[in-house]
């Protein structure tokens, strides 16, 4: 009776329950599918067809289950904040931040409220999953059996690292333990090497290529296999192609005929904290605001969980005042998190990117300004290029460091607005002839540091200029006359900035200390020799990652407390990296340990790159091995400047290390009066590993030989692979 009740509730808490499809659905579906055509060219890339946009998503979501129906169902559970039902308490608090959030009440609630022409993209996003469930009955979903429409309007979820708030810190206080002395986002042991989600976005002006069109580099950095590769086609004008992300039906990096859009990861400030002046009176919380007492408005949130065999509940009472949810205590203050709450204009910002036929129908769509975290780089058949640093930009108080908590007991501290894509750092254009961003400074998008640009608000661009950004100024401002393959290369330089800058004050630190340090006398010598490129047969690429690696440890360790995202994420991608904080002998210690290590796996320090720097795809759930087949691959992690990002780090019973995340869909577009592309993908279109498009694009990724993609239809299907309706 107990466990009935208890499923009884979470079925009244507007959670997804088992659901059969009636025939009169599953009829409904098919004849909706007989209106899609999916073409598969000689890659494994799906080209969706359809009569209407919704059908096109309908096919979008279809395809994306066949590769990454596991991912995709991941997505839906994290954004209902379902987590735990499969995950058990350890997810409790994951979830109960989603539903702070969101909740199923409200995602309907924006479905109606959306216009009629996104309310039936959502259908057919639904539509279209639904459908693989229905034809593929050996999928066993762990947990979503049906998704409806508004499950897409989920889609404005705050990550927690990235509003600069401590999940343990989270936790604490809802679960009523004393609050630590908080440490914003932390460096945790698993991820402490991995380079942070970011990206390369370059674009190239007519004036600086040889064909005199604009050109667009699109180079995400991200976990891999979390998107795909696909080509979506409607005759209401939609005909884009892109990556979007694994159960999202939006193109969010990629291109039409047209023109091009890029997102990079933006530290351009959108979200903001507030330290809360509460007191409890007569049993209720009140918060101080312009010297007046406001009641601290209270919800319960009930989170189900999984234990042994049973699904129970935990009910938590949420806090929250008109700045937004309680979410830490710091210096006995509750901390409230503010940011844009925007899912239906963001969603639809999104669509309407993709359409847009021109420069003003882009800027249009971007307009809606209902996206944080990315920035935007263009360019267009017209031979425009352009970029905004940012897109929601609230307007406040520059003399406040709103990297950290604001007092939240008075008016001066409030958004006073937004700015205007005219207002943000911008260009149009410019006489470089070039722009670039790589999760770093607008202040030098164009090469030279834009005085005028600096005079911007600080909360702006708070980024720091990356490694990686130093080097594609450095190989930008040698782009001429340049062709497709050109670019690429540049894209794919082999030089390190950051070994360059680091690498001869750990030689100095060398010749200083009077420790022994007879050891290292080869290893010193070897990175002497180095000319700061990295190979798959350098020594010092070896030495040189392992060793910079332990110094942004140190670095992170040294950073002021409470750390900020901001700044954590400004030394781990490479641009706040110093070793002026480090003494000598802590650098020459860092490097006696990469030279131990070293040796402890593989019985000498003469460890080529390639040899533990490898590429290895596997079955969903297989872990990496050193027995298994694998690739050398020359490139680095990003925070040493390499463009060509691949962080690669070692697995439990490996010595060595093995890619995880870095380059994932790569594009190099050249918007002419016949559009002309090529991409890769990593390994390859295909997650089964019987497949021969699981790693037929291995080589390309690693030695940079992009495929030519087909984008006009008769070029489709002279090559076509695989033709075929949903469901057949």
């Amino acid at each position: 009776m107990r466990k009935l009740l208890v499923l009884l509730l979470i079925a009244l808490s507007g959670s997804v329950q088992a659901q059969t499809f009636s025939p009169k659905e599953i009829k409904a579906f098919k004849k909706e599918a007989k209106q899609i055509t999916i073409i598969k060219d000689k890659w494994g890339v799906p080209h969706v067809y359809a009569k209407t946009d919704a059908q096109a998503v309908f096919g979008m979501s279809y395809v994306q289950c066949e590769e990454f129906f596991e991912k995709v169902e991941a997505s839906l559970i994290n954004r209902l904040g379902r987590q735990a039902e499969i995950d058990g308490e350890s997810a409790i608090y994951k979830d109960l931040w989603s539903r702070i959030y969101t909740d199923s009440l409200r995602a309907k609630a924006l479905y109606k409220e959306s216009p009629e022409w996104l309310q039936k993209l959502c259908d057919g996003f639904a539509d279209g999953i639904n459908f693989y469930m229905v034809t593929h009955p050996e999928k066993k979903p762990k947990l979503i059996t049906r998704v409806e429409p508004w499950m897409c309007l989920m889609n404005n979820i705050p990550s927690v690292g990235g509003s600069n708030v401590d999940e343990e810190d989270f936790k604490a206080l809802y679960s009523q333990k004393a609050p630590r002395s908080t440490s914003f986002a932390p460096m945790k042991e698993v991820d402490e090497f991995n380079e942070p989600a970011g990206s390369n976005g370059w674009a190239i002006a007519p004036s600086r290529t040889k064909s005199k069109n604009a050109m667009l580099l699109i180079n995400p950095h991200s976990a891999f296999y979390g998107r795909i590769e696909v080509h979506v086609v409607s005759k209401e004008g939609l005909n884009s192609y892109g990556a979007p992300f694994n159960g999202q039906f939006s193109i969010f990096q990629g291109f039409n005929e047209y023109l091009g859009w890029m997102h990079p990861v933006s530290l351009s400030d959108a979200k903001d904290l507030y330290a809360e002046s509460v007191e409890k009176k007569d049993g209720k919380y009140f918060y101080k605001y312009n010297e007046a007492l406001r009641p601290v408005d209270s919800t319960e949130i009930t989170v189900p969980y999984k234990k042994d065999n049973e699904i129970l509940n935990r009910t938590f009472t949420v806090y929250r005042t008109h700045h937004g949810p309680i979410v830490s205590i710091l210096n006995d203050k509750w901390i409230a998190l503010k940011t844009i709450d925007a899912n239906i204009d963001l969603l639809a910002m999104h669509w309407e990117k993709m359409k847009a036929k021109n420069f003003e129908q882009f800027k249009a769509a971007m307009n809606r300004r209902a996206m944080t975290g990315s920035n935007v780089v263009y360019a267009d058949r017209d031979g425009n290029i352009a970029y905004w640093h940012g897109n929601f930009v609230p307007q406040k108080d520059p003399s406040l460091d709103w990297k950290r908590p604001v007092d939240g007991s008075t008016d001066a501290t409030e958004w006073k607005g937004t700015y205007s894509l005219d207002e943000i750092p911008h260009y149009k254009n410019p006489a470089s002839g070039w722009l670039q961003n790589c999760n770093s400074t607008v202040l030098y998008a164009t090469g030279l540091y834009d005085t005028l640009m600096s005079n911007k608000p600080l909360f702006m661009l708070p980024d720091g200029q990356t490694p990686r950004a130093m080097n594609a100024v450095r190989v930008l401002n040698k782009v001429q006359n340049a062709t497709m393959d050109d670019v690429i290369e540049a894209a794919h330089d082999p030089y390190l900035p950051n070994a360059a800058r680091f690498i001869p004050d750990l030689i100095a630190a060398y010749n200083n200390v009077t420790t022994d340090t007879s050891e290292l006398a080869g290893p010193v010598q070897a990175l002497k020799a180095w000319d700061f490129r990295t190979d798959t047969g350098s020594v010092a690429t070896t030495l040189a990652v392992m060793w910079i690696e332990k110094i942004i440890e140190l670095n992170v360790a040294s950073l002021p407390k409470p750390l900020t995202m901001e700044e954590r994420y400004s030394t781990t991608n490479g641009a706040a990296v110093s070793t002026n904080t480090l003494s000598e002998q802590q650098l020459v210690d860092s490097f006696k340990a990469v030279v131990s290590e070293l040796q402890k796996d593989h019985g000498t320090w003469k460890v080529s790159w390639g040899s533990v720097n490898r590429y290895q795809r596997n079955p969903n759930g297989q872990n990496v091995s050193d027995e298994k087949a694998s690739w050398a691959v020359p490139a680095t992690p990003g925070y040493l400047g390499s463009l060509n990002a691949y962080v690669s780090k070692k697995a439990p019973g490996t010595k060595k290390r093995y890619g995880v995340t870095g380059n994932t869909f790569v594009a190099l577009v050249e918007f002419g009066d016949k559009l002309k592309a090529k991409t890769i993908l990593t390994g390859g279109a295909s997650s089964e590993p019987d497949s021969p498009h699981f790693t037929d694009q291995v080589d390309g990724y690693i030695n940079h030989n992009y495929k030519d993609i087909v984008f006009y239809k008769k070029d489709v299907k002279k090559g076509a692979e695989k033709v075929y309706h949903p469901g057949e």
